[in-house]
């Protein structure tokens, strides 16, 4: 039976991911998920809580793999939850009980000067002793060549969802709408695209769609901030729910054009991206490596105010129609389906 460590039920991309992997998943397998968070809805009968975020102790977790009888294990891996270190230490101890274990790296670029045992490469070790260590972008797997991991990575897309099949959204007001979706944290650039929208006056309205978490909170209220004092209030709409998939990808479909300007991230993937691709709408993006395989994309003229308002300034409609095309084209050969078949075909089960 396959074990899935991974955070779970939980507002974090990562869950979300795992989630949408598992939806088209024939074999049987448990969630292994961490203890001591706030859930979105009651757990599954098949999830163990069973380890703590940021911490070295896998006891309870190694128990569970062994009382299950598990012998191929999938880690969903981000150095926010589990710190490269520890990562280090549950695969060996996995494979010191002789588990297969696989490896999915959403952040590869994690090397802080201070805080050393998050640094990607305590992990290498580990990462060696892996079937599998798969990655969303060729700059990750440069980078793991780099510091000695080699021969078991794997370049996998980031799957995309379908587009919407249940049409209720969000009421959009008339005109040129521009829209932006994800978590609302700092590095994600909503002030400075709220800053860009109010410099430009080819577009109508900007709708918001950004989920807030306790730990993102000083960013909403920078973002309030900003709408008040550039007296955007009637033309800002600031969703910070967390939506339902089918509803956010359908509202987002009523969009002209999705931006996300990202400032600088050590992320691989984006999730919320993978959103606005179902959408089937023209997107927008910094020019960031997170972007690289985000085809059809417009890629902003750089990553401040001015850099996305003038970009935003100089978009026509065939630059918006061309971008929608590609999109829609990408969408449909990445679905989840899809992903998930390639990961049976590595774990080989």
């Amino acid at each position: 039976m396959l074990g899935w460590i991974t955070t779970w039920n939980e507002q974090c991309g990562i869950a979300v991911h795992s989630e949408n992997i598992l939806h088209h998943l024939e074999a049987d397998y448990i969630i292994l998920a961490p203890e001591n968070v706030t859930k979105i809805r009651e757990d599954e009968g098949f999830v163990h809580r069973c380890w703590n975020k940021k911490s070295s102790d896998f006891t309870e977790l190694i128990s569970t793999v062994v009382k299950e009888g598990l012998d191929v294990v999938m880690i969903q891996h981000h150095p926010g939850f589990m710190l490269f270190g520890h990562l280090n230490i549950l695969i060996g101890k996995l494979v010191e009980n002789g588990i297969t274990v696989s490896l999915i790296l959403h952040n590869t670029k994690e090397r802080p000067l201070i805080y050393r045992i998050n640094r990607v490469d305590k992990a290498v070790n580990g990462m060696r002793l892996c079937r599998n260590v798969i990655v969303h972008q060729r700059g990750d797997v440069s980078r793991l060549k780099e510091i000695g991991v080699d021969g078991n990575v794997d370049l996998l897309p980031h799957g995309v969802y379908p587009p919407p099949s249940n049409r209720d959204s969000m009421k959009i007001p008339e005109g040129r709408v521009l829209g932006t979706f994800g978590f609302m944290f700092r590095h994600k650039g909503f002030p400075e695209l709220i800053r860009a929208f109010s410099s430009v006056k080819n577009w109508d309205y900007l709708v918001m769609l950004c989920s807030v978490r306790e730990d993102s909170r000083d960013a909403l209220v920078e973002c309030e901030k900003e709408i008040e004092r550039l007296g955007l209030g009637d033309r800002v709409i600031l969703n910070t729910e967390f939506l339902d998939q089918e509803y956010a990808i359908s509202t987002l479909s009523k969009l002209d054009l999705i931006v996300f300007p990202y400032q600088n991230t050590k992320e691989s993937a984006s999730g919320a991206v993978r959103m606005a691709v179902a959408a089937g709408t023209a997107i927008a993006v910094t020019p960031l490596e997170i972007f690289d395989d985000v085809e059809g994309s417009i890629i902003l003229n750089g990553l401040t105010d001015d850099d996305i308002a003038s970009s935003l300034e100089s978009l026509n409609e065939v630059d918006l129609e061309r971008s929608q095309k590609q999109i829609i084209q990408m969408r449909d050969a990445n679905q989840w389906n899809s992903v998930t078949n390639q990961i049976v075909d590595l774990l080989g089960i």
